[in-house]
């Protein structure tokens, strides 16, 4: 069983104990087991805040902090920012949330631990609220967000043979759960090319599955070869300009198609989609 000690969360978390953190401290939960994977999360109310300072002020914390950042999704009056732990064998992901609330904005931190990953409630505890501790208010909060957003770069479009990037999701899942996958990929945009299989009508759009199967030769034939029958397909959910063309495909055709990740979707079988998929 792995021990995650005192020293070690407070080296994760970087905590910063402090009387304005109380409200979190009280609010903090700590369930179930850890040989499935101890959950915790906490959340309190912050005056003079919006969301959107929260979040980008939580960005700037979570990189100082050394945290890998994966993602923030957003509207106008809420959001939720998925962070990862990325030190020791087993990385487990932080998701904080923030949610307008009149003045103030509701913000909160919940994490679930890898399973037999053990740690102090009050390690995690303290390092949840003093992250939220140095959130602030009003427009000195609000300078900090926009430097940190000023720092996000867009995705850029990475060009890749779809079986390839089959075997690099298909090598992930032997260390990485669903969520933890989608948590990396999700936003990532890339320009894909190969075969195709016959088009399908799924959840009011066409769907195209890329074929990743690399096929069997025996003269020469690899590790790649014989793997990747259990690759993952690559499914590119059409954008409504490109729904016609799409189903004009038929089985075993081409398509070279620019689309971003939605999720990665275990399943019979498992597969990464992306969504908003048009034809280059």
């Amino acid at each position: 069983m792995k021990i995650i000690g005192a020293i070690t969360i407070t080296a994760l978390l970087m905590v910063a104990r402090t009387v304005s953190a109380n409200s979190c401290e009280d609010n903090f939960r700590s369930e179930g087991d850890p040989r499935n994977g101890a959950e915790f999360s906490t959340s309190t109310t912050i005056s003079d805040l919006n969301s959107s300072s929260a979040l980008g002020q939580l960005r700037a914390i979570a990189l100082a902090d050394g945290f890998n950042v994966l993602g923030e999704e957003s509207t106008a009056t809420q959001g939720t920012l998925t962070i990862e732990q990325k030190n020791g064998r087993h990385p487990f992901l932080i998701y904080l949330t923030a949610a307008n609330n009149g003045n103030a904005a509701d913000v909160s931190i919940n994490t679930k631990l890898n399973r037999r990953t053990v740690a102090k409630p009050e390690d995690i505890r303290n390092g949840m609220c003093g992250m939220i501790a140095r959130v602030k208010t009003g427009a000195e909060g609000e300078k900090i967000a926009a430097a940190a957003r000023a720092t996000i770069k867009p995705e850029p479009v990475v060009e890749i043979q779809p079986r390839w990037l089959a075997k690099d999701i298909y090598r992930l899942t032997k260390r990485k759960t669903a969520e933890m996958i989608t948590a990396h990929y999700k936003g990532k945009r890339y320009l894909l090319d190969g075969v195709v299989g016959a088009p399908l009508e799924n959840e009011g759009t066409i769907e195209l599955w890329y074929k990743v199967t690399i096929e069997r030769n025996s003269v020469f034939e690899t590790l790649d070869t014989k793997e990747s029958y259990v690759w993952p397909p690559i499914v590119c959910r059409m954008a409504p300009e490109a729904r016609a063309t799409a189903a004009k495909l038929k089985e075993g055709e081409y398509a070279k198609l620019t689309g971003t990740v939605l999720r990665y979707q275990e399943g019979m079988p498992s597969r990464l989609v992306l969504e908003n998929c048009t034809f280059n």
